[in-house]
This record gives C-alpha cells, structure tokens and sequence, in this order.
C-alpha cells in the first residue's frame, strides 16, 4: 500500500508557502498521509522554550484578576502552609464544594520552588508550556507543518494564555491537563494507522495518556469539562471497543480520584466527593439560586471576552466550518482529512462555547478550556484564507488561465521563461505580505491587550507589595518602628497585631501571601470594613489541629451578608441585638409550648406576655433597620480596629472617603488606578493606545492609609 496519495490543489506548495512557488506544481501535488512528523529533540526543545518564556512572562507580570482565585485557592493553600488563612463558605464541612488535593498538590509545587520569586505561577506556567508543546505536536502531525505554525503563533502572543497559563484556578489547570490530552489524542489520530512509523504499542500509549489526562481534567481540575471528554471517549471506544477504554480509564481513577476522596476525607472529616458537590450546587433544585447568586451576564459577554483576547484570530474561529464546507477546493493538505473528522476534533470548541453562552451565570475563566481550541480552529480558517486568496490573485492575472489551458494558447509559449519567474514572485510576495501583515497585526493587538491589563489593574499588586516590603519590613519589625495608634491589642494572646483593613477593595485583595507571616511579637491581620457590597465574604480558618473539619460559624451558600466579617462598629452591635431579639423570640416560642402542659388561663395569660414580647421584638427589628439604615448613609464608619486601610478612592463612590479623614489617617503610599466606573470607553479600557488610553481613561488613587 502507498504512503502518498495524490491530490488535485489549485494551491503549489501549500504546505510551506500557503500557496505559491514553482509553476510546476501547481496542477498537483503529492502530500504524505498519516505519516508521523519525527521531530527532532532540538526542535521539541525549542518550541518548548519559547512557551515557557511566554508563561514566566506571564507568572511575572499576569495579576491576580478573578476573586475566585485568591479566596478559594491562594488564601486555603496559605493556610496549609502556614496556619492561617481566610476560609470561604466552599470549603465549610456542611458544602465541602473543593477538594484539598488540588491544593495539596499546588502547597507542595510552593515547597519546592519557595526560593523563587512567583515560583508556584512559574511552576504551573512550566506544566502549561509542556502541554502546549504537545497540543502543538498533535496538530503538526494531523493538520500538518503550515497550521501548526500559525497555531504556535497564536497561542504563544495571545493575551489568552498569558492570562490563563499561570493562573491558580481549575480552570487553567483543567485548560492544561485538557490541552495535553488532545494533543496525545491527535498524535494517536495521525499515528494509528497502518501507514504510521509507530507500533501500535507506541501508538496505544498515546491513547492511554490522552485518557489519563482527561480524567485528570475532570477529577481535579473543574468537573464541567466532562462535556469535552466525550468526543476523545467516543473515537476511542469505537477504535478500540469499550471494556479497552474502561480499563484504561481505571488507571485515573486508582491513582487521582481514590486518593482525592481519602485525602478529602483527612481534611473535611467526613466522606467526600467534591466534584459531585460542585455539580449539584450548580445544577440541582437543592440549592436555590446557584451560581447565578454571583452574577449573570447577556450572550454577547464570550463573544466579547474571547475577541478581546484572540482579536482576529476569534473572529477566524467562527468561520472555520462554513470555510471547510464552501471553499472545499482550496484547503490544500486538508484533503487529507474528511470534512467531518476536522469538525469532530474542533467540537469542543463550538460545544463549550454555545454551552456557556447559554448559561446565565458567565464569567472570563469559563472559556479557559477552549483557549487552544480558538488557536487551531483560527489557524484553519487562516490557512484555506490564504490559499483562496493565492487562487484569487493568480485567477485575476490571468496567469491560472494561462496554466490550465498553456496547451490550447499558443502566445504562452511566446513568454519568457524570466517574465514568467517575476510574475510568481510578485503573486509570492502579495500573498506573503497580506500573511505577515495579519500575523503582526494579531501580535500588536495582543501586546496592547496585554499591556493594558498590566497598567489599568497592577495597582492593588503593587500597593500590597510596598506595605509588605517597604512598610512592614517583611515582617522584621520592633515596636519601635510602630506607633501605639498602629499596634492592636490581642486578646488571645501577648502578642500585638497589625491589622490591615480592606474595605470595598475586598475582591482586588491579592491574598495572605502579601503579607509576613506572623512571629513572636506580632501578628499581621487582614480586617475587613463594611463597604456597599452585601454579600457573603471569606472569614479566617480555625487554627485548631482539625480546623478544615470544624463547621465554621455564619457560613452560607445564598452569598448573604455576614456581619460578623467586619471590624468592630455600630452595626455589628445591632447585628448582635438583632440575634438576641430573635433568640428571644424562640425562647418565647419554646415558652408557648411549655405553658400548654399548664390550664387553659395560665395558657392565656403566657400566650398574652408572649405576643406581647413577640411584638417588642418585632419593633427592635424595625428599630435596627431603621438604625442601620440611618447609620448606612449619615453616619461615618469608624475602623478603629486598623492600623492601615487598603482603599481606592473614586469621586461615584458610595462609602466613607477615608483619605479626607486627615484626623484619622495620613497617605504613606499611592499609585494610580483605571476607574472603571468614569472610564466609559471600553475600547481603550481593553487595549493600550499610546496617547489616547491616557486621555479616554480615568486614573485615581489607590492608596496605604496608616492609623494616625
């Protein structure tokens, strides 16, 4: 059996020039088939270097710009490390929504890579530019040399990965592990067939791998994505029939989920099995609201977030499968594959994405998954573009014409060899100029993109890395350093306590890990300020033995306020009233019910005092909203509990502005701050213009204020 097979282009030389070169082969052209592309150690080497430049890049100058990070992942992972840390209501034994492991596995990577500056970001960059290079390798060898390049290009600038690549979230650890296991997917697509230099045992191994991964995916990472397992599931049961699959996928399933349910088991004190729990908050009756307690958006939010970080190459994306069916005739070496084996390896893609724009509760990390996914399907659409537009111009210039029908024109024989040769250059060059001025316009807008997110948003990174280094000394302070208005008495213990305040920043916070660890004299302590938020925000952990299986107190999973989370101030007196006022009540109830064992008159004479205390009680109610209320708008909040407020200060805000309070605090640090809110552009706000980003945005102060 051949190793070639012949197919008809209207393209020469697609593979390497999209689409031009010697005259002579543009008839027809000869492209090998299923055949493995070995690439050199070298070459690996090299691509993997450039990507994980990229993600160091990335773990460097990447913010902290998802809540969700911080509070669930980084501030956790804090506490297992050193005892201390905030604990959200996720991770309460009652809902025990996350697993430990993920954490587990992210404190080690901490351990190990401790002497180095953003060592943990460094380190899950490192895993992600590994599953790159073999997302990378499975499209050279299925889609070929060509689309493999300008994947390479895409993902490697894209703002995309430079925002997910490092990021401490199941999402992009899933994006990872997902985008590893369909790159062994694809080299098992293009390497099992019997023109493959590969054994079957070698090419078994790539299908064990690809399954491996994508239930690590799921069992770890974010359970969702089981959605985009099934595809691979499907090909390789139908290939190698079910009970092979089966048990291949019991490998994950002894070596990472069995040992997650022990290892959750040590930690929450109960059995658990936290993917099911994260399931069924999101899409069961059980749990009224969901995830759209935190927020819904319109369908066009993913569309938004996913051109703003892949600009043209996104809008490629979309019209990957309408090209592959129309322009058919000029996809060059994709006629190797059938239409629909290429829309079979993209579906995850367009699955996920019409999935997530239905939901109602959206959010940026969402499309992590499909990030690779966006490159390949625009690397496509890029690709057949090119060879139309090579087609085009030869059609146009009469030289096609000329090809297909030199036999019947007898003035062709007339033309010179070396007019012929500058003509195919100058068809060359077009094509090649139109190709590199895309290419370099996708690497400008992404720069900008990129740059933009670091100057608009790196404010709350820097301002906590000043008090840490500059204010705080790392912690190698002496009460001499520090006023008696900046060190807290604790009534724990001996020591003093350096509480820092956030107030309506609470969700920029980039975590503990901004702060020193406590020592024998001190203890630094986040506080937070009741703000105009009202939901429901993280307290710190037990710091007993067992504190992750301790039912921590004010939990819910409604994201409704808790008073308790703020520094001491009028409203968590009332709020204090208020528990006792329906303590109160239920005492009056349990009352009612003693009193029936008692005769009809003494009945009623308790049932009266009854309602009577029922309805103080109900006045006291009134009282504190009223009071609250009161107290909301007209009163200022006094956190006499801070010794330094963590604040940016907009002219629309709604809370106190604390650096007028020149009584109260002085500014020891400040640097600007896009202010979303006044800033109304959202074209500048996304991508950095020179000149223009300064004039359209609005910058104001975020600011250290120290206890005076």
């Amino acid at each position: 059996m051949s190793s070639k097979r012949k197919s008809q282009t209207t393209t020469n030389n697609v593979g390497s020039s999209g689409g031009s070169g010697d005259k002579k082969n543009i008839d027809t052209e000869y492209i090998t088939r299923n055949k493995r592309i070995n690439d050199t150690y070298t070459s690996t080497i090299f691509v993997f270097s450039l990507f994980f430049i990229s993600s160091i890049l990335s773990a460097l100058y990447n913010r902290i710009l998802d809540c969700d990070e911080y509070m669930n992942y980084w501030e956790p992972t804090h506490y297992l490390l050193y005892n201390k840390g905030l604990q959200t209501w996720e991770y309460s034994p009652v809902y025990s929504l996350r697993s430990y492991a993920y954490l587990l596995l992210h404190a080690f990577m901490g351990r190990l890579l401790n002497p180095f500056s953003n060592g943990n970001k460094i380190g899950i960059g490192f895993f992600t530019s590994i599953a790159q290079t073999i997302f990378y390798r499975g499209v050279k060898n299925m889609f070929g040399r060509e689309i493999s390049r300008y994947t390479l290009i895409f993902m490697l600038f894209s703002p995309a990965f430079f925002l997910s690549g490092s990021n401490f979230l199941p999402t992009s650890f899933s994006m990872t592990t997902f985008m590893a296991a369909y790159g062994f997917w694809m080299l098992y697509q293009s390497s099992s067939t019997p023109l493959s230099a590969l054994s079957p045992n070698e090419s078994s191994n790539e299908a064990i791998y690809s399954v491996f991964l994508s239930a690590t995916s799921v069992f770890m990472g974010w359970p969702f994505v089981i959605v985009l397992v099934i595809p691979i599931a499907l090909n390789l049961m139908i290939r190698n029939g079910f009970f092979k699959v089966f048990m291949w996928a019991l490998l994950p399933v002894i070596a990472i989920f069995i040992p997650m349910v022990l290892i959750d088991y040590q930690y929450y004190g109960k059995w658990v099995i936290a993917i099911y729990n994260i399931i069924a908050y999101n899409f069961t009756s059980n749990h009224s609201g969901g995830s759209q307690l935190y927020g819904i958006e319109e369908w066009p939010f993913y569309f938004i977030n996913a051109f703003v970080n892949y600009n043209i190459v996104f809008l490629f994306s979309l019209l990957t499968i309408p090209m592959l069916i129309i322009f058919r005739k000029w996809s060059g070496s994709l006629k190797n594959l059938t239409i629909i084996s290429i829309i079979y390896t993209l579906c995850p893609y367009y699955i996920w994405f019409g999935f997530m724009t239905y939901l109602p509760h959206k959010e940026e990390r969402f499309l992590f998954v499909i990030y690779p996914f966006i490159a390949l399907a625009g690397s496509i659409s890029f690709y057949i573009g090119l060879n139309i537009l090579n087609a085009m111009i030869l059609k146009l210039s009469g030289n096609g014409s000329d090809i297909k029908n030199k036999k019947k024109d007898d003035d062709f024989k007339l033309k010179s060899k070396q007019q012929q040769h500058y003509n195919v250059n100058i068809y060359h060059g077009v094509v090649n100029f139109i190709k590199y001025l895309v290419i370099i316009g996708f690497i400008l807008l992404s720069i900008s993109r990129i740059y933009s997110t670091y100057v608009n948003y790196t404010a709350p990174f820097d301002t906590l890395t000043h008090l840490n280094n500059k204010v705080l000394l790392n912690g190698n302070i002496s009460n001499s350093n520090l006023s008696n208005q900046i060190l807290k008495s604790n009534n724990n213990n001996n020591k003093k306590s350096v509480n820092i305040c956030i107030g309506k920043e609470w969700h920029r916070y980039p975590s503990n890990f901004f702060l020193p660890n406590d020592n024998n004299e001190f203890e630094f302590n986040l506080k937070f300020i009741e703000s105009d938020f009202k939901g429901h925000l993280p307290k710190p952990f037990s710091t007993l033995p067992n504190g992750t299986a301790i039912i921590p107190t004010n939990m819910n999973d409604q994201n409704k306020q808790e008073f308790d989370r703020y520094v001491s101030s009028k409203n968590n007196n009332n709020n204090n009233n208020n528990n006792n006022n329906n303590n109160n009540n239920n005492n009056n109830n349990n009352n009612n019910n003693n009193n029936n064992n008692n005769n009809n008159n003494n009945n009623n004479n308790n049932n009266n005092n009854n309602n009577n205390n029922n309805n103080n009680n109900n006045n006291n109610n009134k009282n504190f909203l009223t009071i609250s209320f009161f107290f909301f708008f007209f009163n200022k909040i006094k956190p006499n509990e801070c010794s330094y407020i963590i604040d940016f200060d907009s002219p629309t805000q709604k809370e106190e502005h604390y650096v007028d309070d020149s009584s109260n605090w002085k500014v020891i640090y400040s640097t600007k701050f896009l202010d979303t809110a006044a800033s109304t552009s959202s074209l500048y706000r996304a991508f950095w213009i020179p000149k223009l980003s300064n004039q359209k945005n609005v910058y104001n102060n975020y600011y250290i204020l120290e206890k005076i």
